[in-house]
């Protein structure tokens, strides 16, 4: 009996628990999210990145969404990569880049360069989020979830971060063996949200003395279209975002020498946008308080894309062959100027010259040399026309005692003597103008000479001799100035006498000027010009002596 009363107590618990399982049943346990695994990455492209869609300048907050682990890491780390021209440093901070070190170049500290700016206001601003929504401002302070992937020929970094309610980012860094960096931006938890990354302000850790010197531009804006058109910026020019659009070959922010930029997929959008920096104050006077700095006036890059942002990153020299190699038609983001054409044959003679004589102060002399060797034959029709002109001089004077008298009380009387004094050119077959043609050539290649030096990498920090251990800087003890202005002084001495006494004594004042001009000159340039001059006072001592000058009378046919 007491057998059967406890099967039927048995019977009826395990039915009203079945009866309670599939009126109640319990809650399933949340997915456990899988294990990381090993991707092959290819060497990133520089002609066809994938692509993503542009996104909107704001999102709103997604809906909350079922919850799920969080990935974020616990303490701070950095991952730095070395591939003999770059040292990176990324920080799971952000997944930001915090260092970008050339090796082979040099800062004016005499090491490596590093392009990140690393001085407040600027520290912490290269390569972050782009706060278009509360989930990227987040991101960008959170510690990521950081993954190493060493490859033969490619190093991966991968950082990833998600919150509780699926929303999360992977950003991924692929660093081969050139100056190319590929980087991608994945949105995860939703169809539709930006991913957004915010390039600079600045570029590089100046000197006071490359701030102070207004022949470089650190922290320009450039952007290179597909059509390769060239827009720059001052760092300071934009008063108000510009977008720039899709379809660009780079995107990114400049000086003399180097280039930080996006190499955006085709559907990357790009947009310029001004930045207010406040800088540190400096230290205060004893017993007064510090005055407020006035803020920094900057441009930033955004390169932005819908869910996926995927581009390459540039950090490296303006080299022409580099660039090229890279992506066709970068080569146009160094700025030579107006007379770029002449300035390509220029750097090739240099090349030629430094490649046998590996000093590119003497490259440039010997350079001065064949350029004046191949100017000559108008050099040659300059000293006949100012020997022409010395020889009328006399005559024209007569003409202009003759006519001044009667310039008050004449009005036609300037315009008549002028008359006769173009007449007896004519008949002297003299042409006054002759003797300025050869310095109109100069010119360009004056012009020339200071973009070379100024932007040309191979010329940066080269040393000549003594004390001259820098030829795109300035003469720091102003020694070839002086000696130019004195060559020029002396060239002007032995050239014949043309012109009145007034024309004479303002020529008299130009070695002077241009003494004053070339001063703060790179050293190249103004070794150049002394050169000249000093080839000049050779050239026309040597015709002096040995010639006369084109007055000969030619010699009739028998």
């Amino acid at each position: 009996m007491d057998s059967k009363r406890l099967a039927l107590a048995f019977g009826i618990s395990a039915a009203i628990l079945i009866a309670w399982t599939l009126v109640f049943p319990p809650p399933k346990p949340a997915p456990r999210p899988a294990a990381p695994t090993k991707v092959a990455i290819a060497t990133p492209s520089a002609t066809a990145l994938p692509t993503a869609g542009p996104g909107p300048a704001t999102a709103p907050e997604p809906p909350a969404t079922a919850a799920v682990s969080p990935v974020v890491a616990s303490a701070p780390r950095e991952v730095t990569v070395r591939n003999g021209l770059l040292r990176l440093t990324f920080s799971n901070r952000g997944g930001e880049l915090v260092s970008a070190v050339l090796a082979r170049h040099r800062g004016a500290d005499g090491a490596p360069l590093e392009l990140v700016r690393k001085d407040p206001p600027f520290a912490g601003r290269t390569l972050v989020y782009d706060p278009v929504d509360p989930f990227l401002a987040r991101a960008a302070k959170a510690l990521h979830e950081t993954g190493v992937e060493e490859g033969p020929k490619e190093v991966v970094v991968r950082f990833r971060y998600r919150e509780a309610d699926g929303q999360g980012i992977v950003r991924t860094y692929t660093v081969g063996s050139g100056y190319l960096v590929g980087m991608k931006v994945e949105r995860e938890g939703g169809a539709g949200r930006p991913a957004a990354v915010v390039l600079g302000p600045g570029i590089g850790n100046p000197s006071k003395e490359e701030l102070g010197n207004r022949y470089t531009k650190p922290g320009s804006s450039v952007t290179l279209s597909a059509s390769r058109a060239v827009a720059r910026k001052a760092k300071d020019g934009l008063k108000e975002p510009v977008p720039v659009g899709t379809g660009l070959l780079a995107a990114g922010l400049e000086d003399n020498y180097f280039v930080s930029a996006f190499l955006p997929g085709a559907r990357a959008s790009v947009t310029l946008r001004p930045v207010s920096l406040t800088p540190p104050p400096g230290p205060a006077a004893a017993g007064e308080a510090a005055a407020a700095p006035a803020p920094l006036v900057e441009t930033e890059v955004v390169a932005s894309s819908q869910e996926v942002l995927e581009t390459g990153l540039y950090f490296g020299p303006k080299d022409t062959e580099i660039l090229r190699a890279v992506r066709p038609g970068m080569e146009k983001l160094i700025d030579y100027g107006w007379f770029a054409i002449v300035v390509a044959p220029l750097l090739w003679l240099l090349k030629q010259f430094h490649a046998a004589i590996p000093n590119w102060g003497v490259a440039i002399i010997l350079a001065t040399i064949v350029i004046k060797v191949v100017l000559f034959p108008l050099t040659w029709k300059q000293l006949v026309s100012m020997k022409k002109m010395s020889a009328l001089q006399p005559k024209i004077e007569a003409i202009r005692l003759k006519w001044t008298p009667k310039l008050k009380s004449d009005p036609q009387a300037r315009m008549k003597m002028n008359e006769e004094t173009m007449a007896l050119y004519r008949t002297e077959k003299v042409n006054p103008a002759g003797g300025c043609l050869p310095l109109l050539l100069q010119m360009p290649i004056l012009i020339a000479f200071y973009n070379l030096l100024s932007h040309a990498i191979d010329l940066r920090h080269a040393p000549f001799a003594l004390w001259i251990q820098d030829l795109s800087a300035k003469d720091p003890y102003y020694v070839t100035p002086i000696l130019m202005t004195l060559t020029m002084w002396l060239q002007q001495q032995m050239m014949p006498a043309t012109g009145d006494a007034t024309t004479k004594r303002v020529m008299g004042f130009l070695p002077l000027v241009f003494g004053f001009m070339f001063k703060d000159m790179p050293s190249g340039l103004v070794l150049y010009w002394l050169v000249q001059n000093v080839l000049s006072i050779v050239q026309q001592l040597l015709l002096e002596r040995y010639t006369d000058l084109g007055m000969r009378p030619k010699a009739k046919k028998a």
